[in-house]
Parts: C-alpha cells; structure tokens; sequence
C-alpha cells in the first residue's frame, strides 16, 4: 500500500478515535448528569407515590363523614388531603424536572407524573374541598319545609366541583398514555378510572341539581300525586294500585293535602279507559287497564300509568297534578329505615321489621278490608310527614332510597318537558324494556289472575342465554322459572283476602300470567312449559311482541316458561326489564348452545 495512503489511512481512524471519545465523554457527562438528576427526581417522585398513596383511603373517609352528616370532621380531613396533594404536586414540577422532561422516552413519563400529581392536586383542592362543605341537612325538610337558600348554596358548591373535574380532565387529556412505564401507566389509568367515574355521576347529577329550586316549588306551586302499590297481587309495573296521595310543593314547603283509597268506593270505576290506550295494548290487557285505578299499573309503561292515574286524579279531585311517582310496599319499608316505626291507631305500629306482612295480607286477620283500605292510607300519609318534618336519617334515607331505585321499586313521570329530560335514563324512568344502539331489551312482567295477594310467597328467576351459531344467525334463549313458597300446611290459616276465594283458583295456589317482550328482529322459534297451562297468547306493545303464558302454581310448585328466539345480527349485551315482585328477582346470563330448527 502506498505510503501516503497509509498516513490518510492513519488520520481517519485518529478522526474516528477522537469522535468515540467525544461522544464517550458526552454520554458519560450525561449519565452523570441523568444520574445526579435522578438522584433527586426519583426520591421525590416515589415520595409522591408513596404520601398520595397513604392519603387514598381518606377519600372514602370524607365521603362517609359527608353522609353520616360530620361536616367539621369532612372538612378537616379534606384540608389534610388537600396539603399532602400540594405537596406531592410541588414536589414532582420545578426547573429540574421540567428540564428531564426533554429527555426522549424519560420526559413524557416525567411529564405523565407531574400531570397526575397536577390532576389530584386540582381535585382535592377544587372537588373535595368543596364537597366536604357539603350537608344532607341542606336537603332535609324541617317542619315541612326544604330551604331554598341552602339549595342555591348547593347548586354553587356543585358547579364548582363539576368545573374543578373538568379541569382535571383537561391535564389528562394532555398525557400521551402510548410510552408510558409500567408504574407510570398503571398510576395514570387508575386516575383516569376515577375521573371517569367522577364525571359519570356528576354529569346527570348537574341538570338535576339546577332543577331542585323548580322542582321545590321556588318559581311557583306545583302538585304531585304519589301512588302506592301493593306487591301482594302482582302487576307488570310492581303491584295493584292501593291508596293514592297529594302532595302540594311551593317555595320548598311540602304538605300532603289530599289521600285517597284505589277502592271503587273512593275512586270510580270507567266502562271505557279514561285516556286513549293504543288498540294492541288494549288487546294485550284487556281488564280494566284505563278504567279501574287499582290497575294503573298493569302496563310496564310508566308514561301511560302516569296519564291514566293523572286524569283519574283531576277527575275525581279537579286537579291535574304535574306529576306522578310510584312506590311499592317494599320501597315503603325501606323508608321506615329512616323514619322509625310509624304509629297508626289504637296501639298497631308499622316498622321496617313488620310492615312487609302487615301490608301484604296480616291485617286481614284483624280488620275488615274497608279498614285495612284507611290504615294503608293513614300509613302512607303518616310515612310523607314523617319524611317532610325532617324527622328522618339523612344517611340511612339516601341509602334506602337508593336500594329501592336500584330494585325498580319506585318510578317518576313529569309532564314538564324539562323535568321530564332529566328523568329520561335514570333508573326511575321505567317505559318498558330499553333498547340502545349497542344492546337489546328484553322484558319479563307478572299479572295475578288468582285473585287474591299471594305474591308474597312467590320467588322467581330469570336467565338470558344467547349464542351465535355457525350459519351466521344468533339464538337468544330466555328462561322464567316461578315458584309458589307457600306451605301447603298453613294455607287454611291465610286469611281469604290473600288466598282468594278458591272460586278462581285453589286456595293457597296463584294464578300467574308470565309476559315476555322481545324487541324487533327477534323471531320465536320454540317454547317450552313445564306442565299444564292455562292459556297462552300473543300481542303486541310499542312495537315489540310479546308472548304471554298462564299457569296456576299449586303450594310449593315450580314452573319453568322457556321461549327461544332467533335474532338479527351478531352476540350483543342484553338487558332485562322485570317487575319488582316483594322478593328481589335473580337474574343471570349464559352462553347458550345453538339448536338446529
């Protein structure tokens, strides 16, 4: 090789040597710098963990002080979450650390942290601060009266709580979730779970919140009618309607002012419905849906109940209410939770404990019907004043009302278009199965045919099976299997009242008619009834058909009613609407073997 080929040679690999140095150096420079940087990054970001980690549990803490009504302890112990969500945000931003921030890979993981610190700092100081301040007292009637000033106080801590959320969402939204580290990422996604579930409640909650003060009457009187159902004689929509009360609402003050029996001595009886009832409807309950007030609710469609209880309402009184809200038995026990036992007359007293037997046969043993009629009533208003002197558990009334919602035991309709979008979705607005763009909607509802108020021996359970079968069609297999508990031994000591007369059906058996609504797209293909039947029939109600099976169970007797659908359209989450029977509904789900036709 030529020599001055050898000295070109010579000078690129002293070039190459040179360049590995340098960058050596540099790397080293950094890794001492990264090194000393971490040396203070990383204790500070772990002791953010760790403090914010420990401070967790005094989230719940507030949340059940706020309830139990210890507003001072609640605000204490937001105060303390608040310093250590300041602290752990202070610790985690700085020149240093927004300088690593730079740093590919290490900074946006840097920055995801200061970001969720940021967020839980916001939330603290701007939702549960707020919140802490915050008393069921502002809610509670005292001698009749909700005051209003404290709901403006309410509505304004809310706004601020909803606009603190959002801003959190907002220094989320910013994270870049895609290289995240494992701790990093975890951290973020359980922030992320807790706003989601933040603004999931308080979304709904804001439109309502703005509506109390006219809802309370602020912007002028308003009357609302309260039905009460008896579960002891089943219908779809929970039980026959048994007394009916007024109340009247104005400047937050809330009075009962009109009671009623559902008696055809008190209410009168149509020979036509008293509001227009669509043909298939009329044809799918034929008996006395429109005409007789204990039937209100022999639809599963709460919008209709609500016009038909209303206009028997103006009729008999002269006021058309505005208006309508539905509770049954059991959700009348619940209350009693709150209240205390009520005090009727001559010594009967009705309490959680006792007011489910009492209410669904035992006063029979005692009283002629007329005066089980006026002790119904009586307890029903005795149960609102109970309620509206404030005399009630704020905590435990939450929580009662809550389960009855969540049971389907009570429903509301208004005929304020405003009210009534508020209404729309919750688990009070009850207008049959609901179908949504990503689920169906099925329905199961029970009518007694006995006649009689055996329902309270009656268990049943529901399963919804479904599967998609190798020709591209999906099988939805619905099973409704209904037992009468009763004890065959103790029937002849059941006051007639409950088990009927024996003219219809066998004292101590029930007669019980089963309808099933599947929604459009579903065809049945096949039925099965274990034993005799008493009839069997079709219809239709808003565009659903509907199959509807009558047995007679004797004491202690199961039946189980199968009806197996072919579907449009592939596997999809199913709903199932039930009527609120006195025992609480078992529902399940399985995966369903397809069958060839």
């Amino acid at each position: 090789m030529p020599a001055g080929n050898r000295r070109v040679i010579r000078k690129k690999r002293a070039k190459r040597r040179r360049a590995l140095a340098w960058t050596l150096g540099i790397v080293g420079l950094l890794i001492v710098v990264v090194g000393g940087v971490s040396a203070i990054i990383l204790p500070k970001a772990l002791g953010a963990r760790d403090s914010l980690e420990a401070a967790m549990p005094a989230v719940s803490q507030i949340q059940e002080l706020i309830v139990a009504g210890k507003s001072e302890e609640a605000q204490a112990k937001a105060a303390d979450l608040a310093e250590t969500a300041r602290k752990a945000s202070a610790d985690t931003d700085g020149f240093v650390w927004r300088a690593m921030e730079v740093v590919p890979f290490v900074g946006q993981n840097l920055y995801a942290v200061r970001m969720a610190t940021a967020t839980v700092d916001e939330i603290a100081r701007g939702a549960i601060v707020p919140a802490s301040t915050l008393s069921l007292a502002q809610l509670t009637p005292v001698d009749g009266r909700i005051d209003t000033a404290s709901i403006s106080t309410l509505i304004s801590t809310f706004h601020a709580i909803a606009g603190s959320v959002s801003e959190a969402e907002g220094l989320m939204a910013s994270v870049d979730r895609g290289i995240l580290v494992g701790p990093v990422s975890g951290g973020v996604k359980r922030i992320d779970d807790a706003l989601e579930r933040v603004s999931s409640l308080i979304g709904p909650a804001m439109p309502v919140v703005d509506a109390l003060p006219s809802m309370l009457g602020q912007d002028g009187p308003r009357d609302v009618l309260v039905i009460f159902q008896n579960n002891g004689e089943v219908m779809p929509a929970g039980g026959t309607v048994g007394s009916l009360a007024q109340l009247h609402i104005e400047d937050g003050a809330v009075s009962v002012v009109a009671q009623s029996s559902a008696s055809g001595r008190d209410m009168e009886q149509f020979a036509e419905p008293i509001v227009p009832i669509a043909d298939d409807v009329r044809d799918l309950y034929p008996f006395g849906l429109g005409t007789h007030v204990q039937n209100a609710t022999k639809t599963p469609r709460f919008d209709l109940t609500f016009e038909i209880a209303r206009e028997m309402w103006r009729h008999k009184t002269g006021v058309t209410v505005d208006a309508v809200i539905s509770m049954d038995t059991l959700a009348l026990s619940y209350l009693l939770v709150a209240t205390g036992p009520i005090p009727i007359f001559d010594g009967l007293e009705i309490s959680n404990d006792n007011a489910v037997p009492l209410l669904l046969g035992d006063l029979y043993y005692d009283y002629e019907p007329a005066e089980v009629d006026l002790i119904n009533q009586a307890f029903a208003g005795k149960t609102l004043q109970a309620l509206m002197s404030g005399g009630a558990d704020p905590a435990k009334l939450v929580s009662v009302i809550g389960l009855a919602v969540e049971e389907g035991r009570v429903r509301i309709w208004s005929s304020r278009e405003s009210e009534q979008q508020l209404i729309a979705g919750t688990g009070v607005d009850k207008r049959g199965p609901a179908q949504t763009e990503k689920s169906d909607g099925i329905g199961v509802y029970f009518t007694d045919f006995t006649p009689g108020k055996m329902q309270r021996f009656m268990t049943q359970s529901v399963d919804v099976a479904q599967g998609d079968c190798q020709d591209g069609t999906r099988q939805v297999q619905v099973s409704v299997t209904i037992v009468n508990t009763v004890d065959a031994a103790s029937v002849v000591g059941l006051p007639e009242y409950v088990t009927g007369t024996g003219d219809y059906t066998p004292k101590g058996s029930m007669q019980l008619e089963t309808l099933v609504y599947a929604p459009a797209g579903y065809s049945l293909v096949a039925s099965e009834v274990g034993g005799d039947i008493v009839g069997a029939r079709t219809g239709t109600d808003g565009g659903m058909a509907v199959e509807a099976v009558r047995v007679v169970l004797a004491p202690g007797e199961s039946r189980t009613i199968v009806l197996r659908y072919s579907a449009d359209g592939s596997e999809r989450p199913i709903t199932a609407d039930v009527t609120p029977v006195v025992k609480p509904t078992t529902l399940t789900d399985s995966v369903l073997a397809c069958v060839a036709d």
